[in-house]
């Protein structure tokens, strides 16, 4: 079973968490049962584990993990509609269903945590083959997928302190670090950390762990120190070295007298500017949501006439141009585009409803986009541009 079938089964074991007459697949039952005692129901299982993820007092409100524990608290063992957790959490039913989805991944990532270290210390000879279609997947949702290391990591010191600390150990992010993105889809990053503070955990009793990140060269270096722990099997731990290779990156573990340090270093992506030339701001919208967790940053821009300002002050990495502009004309724009000593190589893709590719070509666009785009058109056009300006 991959983790996306895995999460499957979760949502539909919770979905009908107090139905007697629902029975889930043996696979399911089966993992779960790795770390449970026999006689243990499955839904007590799961509710066991929605319990074990309640936050302590001392958590600020806002914390992630607050909240991703309301919202399976009250959805799943309290059953209560999406309409009446919005009500308690004092938020919009719409933004309970997204609440909702991340709450029920988090759980599943704890659960597939489990189930992974309490197996056999083998993988089954299809093992590497599953996980290569589970990131050949991430890959096809989100091709140009970066993740963002700050939020990443905060994401899982939320998710797994809660945890860690029924056990005795103490997991604290460290300084505030932002902007620092790293060239790796970040559902992949996140099964790194959670693969190596989990298993680091395993070997406490009590003490702390501590991830950190930092910009070294053109790389981000994640650096994970804590209490003295025999980890040093995870160098060639299965899962780690897959994601690692995956995604270009490298691990390193330094065994001190008192203290471990484990660090990941990955590939960092820089951002890429992207100026939108289009009077629609509802596109300009779409455009920010279709590009969410990649490396394109967008900066829209209604009036054309501001157009070689713009350029001059943001330096752009490639623009797209709509040809059909109330105050300019977006054909003779490319032109001069191509004449700007600051823009004459930029890429430029042209984005219109206006079906002339052959004449955006001629005139010097760099890709030629019909409207309305899809969120992989975009990403496909923007790769394709600024490929030959990063190789």
């Amino acid at each position: 079973m991959i983790f996306e079938t895995f999460l499957e089964e979760v949502q539909t074991a919770l979905n009908r968490l107090y139905d007697p007459t629902f029975q889930p697949s043996q696979s399911f039952l089966e993992m779960l049962a790795r770390r449970a005692e026999p006689s243990t129901a499955w839904q007590d299982l799961l509710r066991q584990t929605i319990a074990a993820m309640q936050p302590s007092p001392e958590t600020p409100p806002e914390a992630r993990s607050r909240r991703i524990y309301q919202v399976l608290s009250y959805r799943y063992v309290e059953q209560l509609t999406q309409d009446e957790t919005a009500g308690r959490l004092h938020i919009t039913a719409r933004h309970v269903r997204r609440e909702q989805s991340e709450a029920v991944t988090a759980l599943a990532q704890i659960l597939w945590q489990r189930a992974q270290q309490a197996g056999e210390p083998h993988p089954s000879p299809d093992w590497s083959a599953q996980l290569r279609q589970e990131l050949t997947s991430l890959q096809r949702h989100a091709p140009a997928g970066i993740a963002d290391v700050e939020e990443t990591l905060r994401g899982v010191v939320d998710l797994l302190a809660p945890v860690l600390a029924n056990t005795g150990v103490t997991l604290r992010a460290s300084a505030h670090r932002p902007g620092l993105m790293a060239m790796v889809h970040a559902a992949g990053l996140r099964q790194l950390l959670v693969r190596a503070i989990t298993e680091w955990s395993r070997h406490l009793s009590t003490g702390t762990i501590e991830p950190d990140a930092y910009a070294q060269a053109e790389q981000i270096r994640i650096e994970i120190s804590g209490d003295r722990a025999p980890i040093d099997h995870l160098r060639e731990d299965a899962l780690m070295q897959e994601l690692l290779a995956k995604y270009g990156g490298a691990l390193e573990i330094d065994q001190r007298q008192e203290r471990t340090i484990l660090a990941i270093l990955l590939p960092a992506a820089p951002p890429i500017r992207v100026l939108v030339v289009d009077d629609n701001e509802d596109l300009h919208h779409f455009y920010r949501r279709y590009l969410q967790e990649t490396r394109y940053q967008i900066t829209a821009l209604t009036d054309g006439s501001l157009l070689f300002e713009t350029v001059e002050s943001l330096h752009p990495n490639i623009i797209i141009l709509d040809v059909m502009l109330p105050s300019s004309d977006g054909w003779e724009l490319l032109s001069l585009l191509r004449q700007h000593p600051l823009s004459r190589t930029l890429p430029i893709i042209v984005c219109s409803v206006i079906q002339e590719e052959e004449l955006a070509l001629a005139l010097g666009a760099t890709g030629y986009l019909a409207k309305p785009v899809r969120r992989g058109e975009l990403i496909a056009a923007l790769d394709t541009a600024i490929r030959p300006a990063t190789e």
